[in-house]
């Protein structure tokens, strides 16, 4: 087996700062409303990228294995910024550069790199503290759109997803999906749906979409399986002595002779059943969806796994609502006759989760079933030119409807990387008041990093930073530039804002991974490493 190679300081900080600066040089042209492009091979074909997430995805590995050790660990930091909040991923590469780079230059001045990356660490919790001190929440619908046009500089976008997020709220239930024309559109359903069709051909009408609708319907929830038509009788008979004339029936699965009693034309003269099955992966989804039909239908669900069965079937398990609709592959239905009380205790406790909820999956998960307790939903279609503009459109999409969610959360900042650079003035301050060489350079260290975005957004538009930002330090509020304007305005009446989620997380992934970077020693690098295209 080859013996792994060995690196020492100080070839250890150069390979690493190598690397870092590399994977930067590559992601920083991205940043702002006028972003230059990277190019990058993939699966043998060529890609413009303007996403500083999707280029870390694509640099799988630098050419020298010492190198791509600094950028590995930084396209680690920024693949989970793009996991948890969808954007900041060029802001966080350029904050991690400067801190490691300022870091290096105090370690080589005489600086403990363990006591600086403790001081650091500690500040950190107090500079994003004065971050989030200038965050505000969302004005109106226009703050949403220019919002979500900072982050996919797609007017057309931009205008619709603020819209619908405008209208459903920051959980409202929205696909994306990818669409048939060039342009993007988009329509609302009033209600909730689920992915589950009609069990049957002959429940659905209609030539161009066909489909099945019904008015003040009940509704009968249950995990069974509908194998005998015996199974069905307890139900038929009771909706028939109750009076039911519509009937949504949402079962486990049905066999044909189940699907053969509500079939029947006798039977159908007298009650209008539709038969759906709940399409999931998994049983706990299952249960999950059985309990949010419940709470908007004020149905019983009947569970076989509580050893219930159809025959203890009563009138008040049924449910309402005021319109059923299903297709051959979804079912939905608005205006349940559920609980109001009881839905918003059950929205309140789903809210406190998904803040909680750390992983990616499980936060999904929940997002989908507070869109289906508001009781709306929008469906986006992004269209395009070719499948990869299409596909490239979409993920843009999604990035941009993140970051309006994060915002309608947890508010704005002035935009253009105004709101990090104000963080400065009270690091230098503070700066000056420190005995300690480490706690002396964190703050130092920290005010030159906070204003490397408005640095390189202003570069990229052409402009001289060093020149702005010597007009900037005359004014104050809100004051910032406007790179597309060529001038000075306020950022708040201009629209030019940041989701304040998004700027916190860039720092403190920035701040603890370079941080902890500046206390590596040895490298040791394997002849024949694993590969790895997941961070």
């Amino acid at each position: 087996m080859p013996r792994p190679k060995v690196v020492h300081q100080p070839s250890t900080q150069q390979a690493l700062k190598r690397g870092i600066t590399t994977l930067v040089n590559a992601i920083a042209p991205t940043l702002g409303p006028t972003p230059r492009h990277s190019i990058a091979r993939n699966q043998g074909k060529f890609e413009l990228l303007d996403d500083g997430g999707v280029i870390a995805r694509r640099i799988i590995a630098l050419p020298e294995p010492e190198d791509d050790v600094g950028a590995m660990l930084l396209r680690q930091v920024l693949w989970q910024v793009n996991r948890h909040v969808g954007d900041g991923a060029a802001t966080t590469a350029l904050l991690y550069e400067r801190i490691y780079q300022e870091g290096l230059r105090f370690i080589t001045a005489g600086a403990d790199p363990m006591r600086l990356r403790a001081r650091l660490t500690q500040l950190l919790p107090r500079v994003s503290e004065r971050l989030l001190a200038d965050a505000r929440p969302l004005a109106n619908e226009e703050e949403l759109k220019a919002l979500a046009f900072s982050v996919c500089y797609d007017e057309e976008m931009a205008a619709i997803l603020g819209e619908v997020i405008g209208a459903l709220g920051q959980y409202g239930q929205v696909d994306i999906r990818a669409g048939h024309g060039r342009r993007m559109e988009y329509n609302y359903v009033e209600g909730s749906y689920w992915r589950g069709g009609a069990q049957s051909k002959e429940m659905l009408r209609g030539f161009q979409r066909p489909i099945a609708e019904m008015h003040d319907a009940a509704i009968l929830v249950t995990d069974m399986d509908i194998e005998e038509p015996r199974d069905l009788v307890p139900v038929m008979s009771l909706a028939l002595r109750r009076g039911i004339k519509n009937l949504l029936l949402i079962v486990a699965s049905i066999s044909d002779s189940g699907l053969s009693v509500v079939l029947d034309k006798r039977l159908r003269d007298q009650i209008q059943t539709i038969v759906v099955k709940l399409d999931v992966y998994h049983p706990g989804e299952l249960s999950v969806a059985l309990e949010d039909v419940g709470l908007l239908t004020g149905a019983r669900p009947l569970l076989q796994k509580a050893g219930e069965s159809l025959e203890g079937l009563r009138a008040d398990d049924f449910g309402e609502a005021r319109w059923v609709w299903a297709d051959d592959k979804n079912f939905g239905f608005a205006s349940g006759k559920g609980d109001p009380r009881q839905l918003r205790k059950a929205v309140r406790s789903l809210r406190k989760a998904y803040a909680a909820a750390e992983e990616d999956e499980d936060r999904r998960r929940l997002l989908e079933r507070l869109g289906r307790l508001n009781g709306g939903l929008a469906t986006v279609h992004v269209g395009g030119i070719a499948e990869e503009e299409i596909r490239g459109r979409k993920e843009l999409a999604e990035r941009a409807l993140r970051a309006l969610r994060l915002a309608a959360d947890h508010g704005v900042l002035p935009g253009g990387g105004l709101a990090l650079l104000r963080c400065r003035d009270s690091l230098l301050a503070e700066a000056d008041e420190q005995a300690e060489l480490e706690s002396r350079a964190a703050r130092l260290i920290m005010a030159q990093a906070v204003q490397a975005p408005i640095r390189q957004l202003l570069a990229n538009a052409g402009y001289d930073p060093s020149e702005v930002l010597a007009q900037l330090e005359l004014t104050g509020g809100t004051a910032g530039f406007d790179v597309m304007r060529d001038e000075i305005v306020d950022l708040a009446d201009a629209g030019i804002i940041d989701v304040a989620r998004v700027q916190v997380e860039a720092l403190n992934r920035a701040v603890s991974s370079a941080a902890l970077a500046l206390t590596i020693d040895v490298l040791v690098l394997h002849r024949e490493p694993e590969t790895m295209t997941d961070p």
